[in-house]
């Protein structure tokens, strides 16, 4: 695999290395003054249960029916664009429900993130983008990921 190669690979796991530590009480309160999205469905997703066992370093999560019943349904939610692959234009990104502050350190909880994989690529944007796709659950308990949004495309 070359350096180039990896670039995507290596911006991925730094941000999901970064994004699910435990956020200092002061940084979120400072994130809380920020833009967030008020899409009623990212409400649903935090009906989620998100556990970290520090001595296996993973992540679980305990899904309630709400969430179980948009798994394989065509979903529209508003967040913001988290971009992982080190380009203008890209296919794989992030969404979430608050404003990215750092480029490797998302805002937010699990249950605030979704890994979105749209079918033409798009450029970063700076304001909250509507994502229409097929929402599926994962269980990467590792980075913490537990949703998804397939043949994602941004109207």
């Amino acid at each position: 695999m070359t350096t180039f190669n990896r670039l995507p690979f290596l911006a991925l796991a730094a941000l999901l290395l970064c994004a699910f530590t435990i956020q200092p009480m002061d940084e979120r309160q400072a994130q809380d003054l920020l833009p967030m999205s008020g899409d009623p469905t990212w409400d649903v997703l935090a009906e989620t249960d998100v556990a970290y066992d520090e001595n296996t370093g993973l992540y679980s999560a305990t899904l309630p029916d709400k969430v179980k019943s948009l798994d394989g349904k065509v979903v529209t939610i508003t967040g913001f664009i988290l971009p992982l692959e080190p380009s203008e234009k890209f296919t794989h990104f992030l969404l979430s429900k608050r404003t990215p502050t750092c480029p490797f350190c998302p805002p937010g909880e699990p249950d605030e993130i979704i890994d979105v994989v749209v079918d033409q690529p798009v450029e970063w944007a700076d304001d909250a983008v509507k994502v229409t796709g097929t929402f599926g659950l994962m269980n990467d308990q590792e980075f913490g990921m537990f949703f998804k949004i397939t043949e994602a495309r941004i109207p």
